[in-house]
């Protein structure tokens, strides 16, 4: 019986060849396909266990990966974070330069009013309306980019936790045995 088993073993084990076809593309058969057809060799399986060295490198490639993925994560929070905060009060700002903009216009034209139209006490108390207009939106801007810097420096913390959370995650993951990290 193990002589038999002798002989058929190179029966078993069936040759590939390469070829062309009509058109000119690749072609495997186990059967000789003319002249040009070359013998292939096959890969044998690979075994279906790792070693403790490929399992390592792979737990390190994915630790890495986990962390970039933990610091992508940060960047898109913070990113986010800058545009619904930010956002808003840039429009703002843009409102208010053109708003003091138009109060400049009027304060230049009070200025140069010609002296038979108006009291100089109407001028003067016009101008100071105006100046008052303009320091009040200004005050009002930079009360709101205070409140958006605070809003914005709790969004880094919280970006920033949410970073430590998921690295913390991933080394958890990764520091397990083999095993069971995958």
């Amino acid at each position: 019986m193990g002589l038999v088993l002798l002989l058929l073993a190179p029966v078993a084990s069936a040759q590939v060849y390469k070829c062309k076809g009509a058109s000119g593309e690749t072609v495997y058969s186990q059967d000789p396909c003319g002249a040009g057809s070359e013998p292939m060799k096959l890969r044998s399986n690979r075994a279906a266990s790792e070693s403790a060295g490929e399992a390592s490198n792979r737990a390190a490639v994915y630790r890495s990966t986990g962390m970039s993925d933990a610091g992508i994560a940060e960047r898109n929070c913070l990113q986010g974070e800058q545009t619904r905060i930010y956002g808003p009060l840039d429009a703002r700002t843009q409102a208010v330069n053109r708003q003091v903009a138009e109060l400049d216009r009027q304060l230049a034209a009070a200025r140069s009013a010609p002296a038979e139209t108006s009291s100089p006490l109407s001028n003067a108390t016009l101008e100071s309306g105006i100046r008052a207009q303009m320091s009040s939106l200004q005050q009002s801007l930079s009360s709101e980019r205070v409140a958006a810097d605070a809003q914005m420096s709790t969004a880094r913390e919280r970006c920033a936790s949410a970073r430590r959370d998921q690295e913390g995650r991933v080394q958890q993951q990764y520091a397990a045995p083999a095993s069971t990290a995958y």
